[in-house]
């Protein structure tokens, strides 16, 4: 006997249930509604750029002296670049009233394997620029980089990196109160004073204003610059002669 046949013939002809031995009420069946998996998620909150540039500022703020601003720069995790550096480079020199504050960029990776700012070829150009007008950080001079770890590749950073530094280097201005600012680089420029190139900025008489602060500033280019070509040389020379007149005016 060929049931496919005969089931095909069934439903031709509208048949829709089977009859079984026992009779169904199917009026007392009630319908199961399929239960609902209700998962229980615990979101973690979103961190966004301005969350750690947020958390920056906040931290800045928190410390009353230097010390425990760098125990807060040592002890932050909101910047990547932690991540993949060995050190954290608060600063070095003189920390109580010196006569210039030097910033720069970032250490580059000959700071990065001594562990000490103004190492390798670089840092040896950086230190002779500051001794031809009598800056050193034994005496008069306190040096700084705006981004306290080392860029893998010694690329340029990010916006977000800098935002996040940013509020470090400006307390840590706040809190030695020196007589003058020297900026080396173009990051550290437009960070500082908003200027887009060096050459724009070394055009100005520029002061930094910040916290009641009124700093008299030079800005000039760092000493990676000054080491590919004579113009920069010619340059940061004439601004570093400058300085030296503004520190012997006052």
């Amino acid at each position: 006997m060929n049931y496919g046949n005969i089931l095909k013939k069934l439903l031709l002809f509208g048949v829709t249930d089977w009859v079984g031995e026992k009779p169904i009420n199917r009026f007392e069946i009630k319908a199961e509604k399929p239960a609902l998996a209700i998962e229980k998620t615990t979101q973690s909150p979103v961190l966004t750029s301005d969350t750690f540039v947020t958390q920056a500022l906040s931290a800045a703020e928190s410390a009353s002296d230097l010390k425990m601003l760098d125990t807060v720069l040592q002890n932050f995790d909101g910047c990547s670049l932690k991540k993949t550096a060995k050190h954290t480079f608060c600063g070095t020199g003189i920390t109580k009233n010196p006569c210039v504050f030097c910033v720069i960029d970032a250490p580059k990776s000959s700071d990065e394997k001594s562990g000490q700012l103004g190492s390798g070829p670089i840092g040896d150009l950086l230190l002779k620029m500051l001794n031809a007008i009598h800056l050193n950080t034994d005496t008069n001079t306190y040096l700084c980089p705006l981004i306290p770890w080392r860029l893998p590749g010694d690329r340029l950073p990010t916006d977000t990196e800098i935002e996040v530094c940013l509020p470090f280097l400006k307390r840590r201005i706040e809190l030695i109160k020196p007589c003058f600012l020297l900026v080396f680089g173009q990051v550290a420029t437009q960070a500082l004073f908003g200027f887009e190139s060096t050459a724009k900025a070394r055009q100005q008489t520029l002061v930094y204003q910040e916290n009641h602060q009124n700093i008299k500033s030079i800005a000039t280019f760092g000493p990676d610059m000054v080491s590919k070509a004579q113009t920069y040389r010619k340059s940061a020379w004439e601004d570093l002669q400058k300085l030296a007149s503004y520190i012997q005016n006052n």
